[in-house]
């Protein structure tokens, strides 16, 4: 099965940590380097830019999620004060829960205790059903941008590489959701159009070159 991402980290520091606990549990898992090509830190840009990736198999996902909400779980009393999540309002608290994939484990398991703390019974029915109506709206199929769509028919017809990209992106671009599953980012009609859009690039351009050595002939 293929890996896939699972996390990224702008440290191998952060990153070492999620790696000692799938080797505690015997989880298969790759690390990949995604820093920059150019450094370019005098600008202060790649401080804020994820350099290492975790990859695991996509049926791990779940397990692994599981694995760190515990671990956090049983060191929630370690965690400062000051943490800015004590700030926040019930409602506040609840979006943290139905958007858990956009927070981290730590953020995500604190909500749940300090709603618990405040006597809003937070149960693990209540929990999936906020992860399950998050990822039915992850799995939603988007609709290409009307205006990228005739810019990438344009430059295709005219045997220009971006349209041939552009068309490849809409036809086969995927995402991978919290559960591990990779889904076609773009509705089937998009999807049809990024086909055609991408066999015209490919079409035109060769025209275009066979043009030229006649041309040049």
């Amino acid at each position: 099965m293929q890996f896939v991402t699972y996390k990224k980290y702008r440290t191998e520091e952060e990153a070492y940590a999620l790696v000692d606990l799938l080797e505690l549990n015997a989880i298969s898992y790759e690390i990949e380097d995604i820093s920059p090509a150019f450094d370019i830190t005098f600008s202060g840009g790649t401080d804020l830019q994820d350099k290492v990736a975790i990859k695991l198999k996509s049926n791990d996902f779940i397990n692994v999620d599981k694995l760190l909400e515990k671990s956090v779980a049983e060191n929630i009393e370690l965690i400062d004060k000051d943490h800015y999540l004590f700030d926040f309002s019930n409602i506040e608290l609840f979006d943290v829960l139905e958007n858990y994939n956009e927070w981290c484990k730590a953020d995500y398991v604190l909500a749940q205790k300090l709603l618990n703390d405040r006597g809003v019974d937070i149960t693990e029915e209540k929990i999936q059903k906020f992860k399950d109506s998050k990822n039915t709206q992850l799995r939603k199929e988007e609709k290409g941008q009307i205006g990228w769509i005739i810019f990438g028919f344009i430059s295709s017809l005219l045997g220009g590489f971006l349209g041939i990209f552009i068309g490849y992106y809409y036809s086969s671009f995927k995402r991978t959701i919290p559960t591990g599953e990779r889904i076609y980012a773009y509705d089937i009609s998009t999807r049809k159009l990024g086909l055609i859009m991408f066999l015209i690039g490919v079409f035109s351009f060769i025209i275009w070159i066979f043009s030229s050595v006649y041309i040049m002939d």
